[in-house]
């Protein structure tokens, strides 16, 4: 039987950044740590109806919808779609819904963009589980 969440997270999506090792040990860059804490945040508050489903399949369709600066320098977003996905998938599994691990994600399906007109920056994201073979 499939099933589907759906939610939005309000925080301005970043990429995942790659760790950074200093004197005292490794670190992430400040956006993407606060991006973290932010979507944690949101997620620790959404989490209980989103229980853990383990040794199950699921299919993640996401909409990244950034923040649109006054004169942007493309007609896309910076940022690989790939380390977008990362940050999303990271935080809800940190947050401890949906899935046990992000291993479980057998397809995804992702789009950038910016900000319309009048529309709220943030991450919607829609989950099926799926039978895996």
């Amino acid at each position: 039987m499939t099933s589907k969440i759906e939610f939005f997270i309000p925080v301005k999506p970043v990429p995942a950044s790659r760790p950074r090792v200093g004197r005292f040990g490794a670190y992430y860059a400040k956006g993407y740590t606060e991006f973290r804490q932010e979507a944690y945040a949101f997620l620790k508050t959404i989490a209980k109806d989103y229980p853990i489903k383990d040794k199950v399949g699921f299919e993640i369709y996401s909409e990244i919808i950034c923040y649109k600066p006054k004169k942007p320098a493309n007609e896309y977003p910076r940022g690989d779609i790939d380390n977008f996905e990362k940050a999303i998938y990271d935080s809800i599994t940190y947050a401890k819904m949906v899935w046990k691990d992000d291993i479980q994600i057998v397809k995804n399906h992702s789009t950038k963009r910016y900000q319309r007109d009048g529309e709220d920056y943030g991450i919607r994201i829609i989950i099926y589980n799926v039978e895996v073979d």
